[in-house]
């Protein structure tokens, strides 16, 4: 079995040989990567089409050639961080370039600078393969980072939890500044998210945040890096090296099962975080003013969630963690739908309609944070497995691979919403301001997709996500092979 790695796996790293700083730094990047996935699971499709008049197919067209380039670049770009030297590390040269080009094209993706829905197309095409391939340079170095601090079991499960609520803080704060600053009430919009002047603004806003995020997590874990696996072979970088990494990676039957069930749940999570903005605005009828407690209340059950998950990993493997947060979140996420169906709901518009969409979303939230903080220490336990197996740490492929599924969420299940705007006939335009300005057969259309349709995604990715396999007990048996 080859060695590359000088001090690759050999000794046990714990959590407690990194600085308080270190941590929180580390834990304080996940900040960009939630206020771009929220953003864009909320508002990108909103404002292009709703807002702008682009229609919903060639708002799906341009988010899915963009998640194609994804599909390539995420797991490349963490093979090359896998196997990059330089005197910063591996993973941190690709972090530092991605900051300012990061924070730019976020900013203008919302503030475009051409009129008509064509070029508006091409001007949310192309500033969305920028804007992804940014993330990508530096979320897929920024993950794989965490699977190298630390190889233990539980603490891995620690790490993620609280990088993950610093996800969540960024879901918070772009509902918080969004409907509580930006896209409040007037007198011209009553729904202030159909505002189209109040979209630059709040992005240059968020693209300081998303700024100070990766600088702060670049710079404050850059003294831990040096203490990390190198390549001290210096293996000639082919051209084929990071496709070849890849497809040695999507051999492993527990990469394989994970992946593959969060391939198919991101679907449905997609369309219905996509929806949720058109959902909370034209049929729950929620008013400007109260939709910020409806939509924190997912992110707050999120925090509560994550802070449970490090002490439930103790008592249960992390598959069943993975299943019984799909379940509990796809319950939690179509129930108001089918209960508003029934009579079984709260009357539209009553306070007790209001409380009883932030209770369910609240829910949602605990349970999504299981499976969100079990895969991804999962994937950590993977990247030990496939070193035992072929003498390689690879974590980057694993993570980059990771990272294109957690933007497919928000890219297929966007752009699926899109062609689901255009096939139930939903009116487009900032001057659809209320449920009155819909037809009912749309409304009707638009709740059932968003509401319990999407469960139906569930089910082959429960199946698949049974068939992980890499337990707790086989997992201290790699260790001890490793460290032997």
């Amino acid at each position: 079995m080859p060695d590359l790695f000088s001090n690759a796996v050999n000794t046990a790293r714990s959590m407690s040989d990194l600085s308080t700083s270190t941590k929180f730094s580390y834990c304080f990047g996940q900040l960009a990567e939630g206020i771009k996935t929220s953003s864009f699971s909320l508002f990108l499709l909103f404002f292009y089409n709703q807002v702008l008049g682009v229609s919903g197919s060639l708002c799906a067209l341009a988010m899915v050639i963009a998640m194609c380039v994804d599909a390539i670049t995420d797991p490349l770009v963490g093979s090359l961080s896998d196997n990059w030297r330089s005197r910063l590390g591996r993973r941190h040269p690709f972090m530092y370039a991605a900051s300012i080009p990061l924070a730019v094209g976020y900013y203008f993706l919302f503030n475009p600078q051409v009129s008509g829905e064509f070029e508006l197309f091409l001007w949310m095409l192309i500033v969305s393969i920028v804007l992804r391939f940014m993330l990508t340079l530096y979320h897929v170095p920024h993950l794989a980072l965490g699977a190298e601090l630390t190889n233990d079991y539980h603490q891995r499960t620690s790490l993620v939890a609280y990088r993950q609520v610093f996800g969540s803080l960024g879901y918070i704060l772009v509902y918080a500044l969004g409907f509580g600053v930006f896209f409040v009430s007037t007198d011209s919009f009553s729904n202030g998210q159909l505002n189209r002047d109040a979209y630059a603004p709040f992005a240059g806003l968020l693209a300081a945040i998303m700024f100070t995020s990766v600088a702060v997590m670049s710079l404050g874990t850059q003294k831990a890096a040096q203490s990390l696996p190198r390549n001290e072979n210096d293996p000639s970088m082919h051209w084929s090296t990071p496709f070849m990494d890849v497809a040695e990676a999507m051999r492993s039957r527990s990469f394989q099962s994970l992946v593959a069930g969060f391939i198919v749940i991101s679907v449905p999570i997609g369309i219905g975080m996509a929806l949720g903005l058109y959902l909370n605005t034209y049929f729950w009828q929620v008013k400007s003013s109260h939709m910020i407690y409806v939509l924190v209340a997912l992110p707050l059950g999120t925090i509560v969630g994550y802070g449970l998950a490090a002490t439930l990993a103790k008592h249960i493997e992390k598959k069943q963690a993975v299943l019984w947060g799909a379940t509990g979140w796809c319950f939690f996420a179509a129930t108001p739908v089918g209960l508003h169906y029934a009579g079984l709901f709260p009357t539209l518009g009553t306070t007790a309609n209001l409380v009883g969409l932030v209770v369910a979303q609240f829910a949602a939230g605990l349970a999504i944070s299981q499976l969100i903080v079990a895969i991804n220490s999962m994937l950590a336990d993977i990247a030990d497995e496939h070193e035992l197996e072929t003498g390689k740490r690879t974590e980057g492929v694993f993570f980059g691979a990771y990272a294109f599924v957690i933007k497919a969420t928000a890219g297929i299940g966007a752009a699926a919403s899109g062609l689901v705007l255009d096939l139930i006939n939903w009116p487009a335009g900032e001057h659809i301001r209320s449920a009155a300005d819909v037809p009912q057969e749309s409304l009707l259309a638009l709740s059932i997709v968003a509401g319990p349709a999407f469960a139906i995604g569930l089910l082959p990715a429960l199946w698949l996500f049974a068939q992980y396999q890499l337990s707790h007990a086989r997992h201290a048996e790699i260790l001890s092979q490793l460290n032997s």
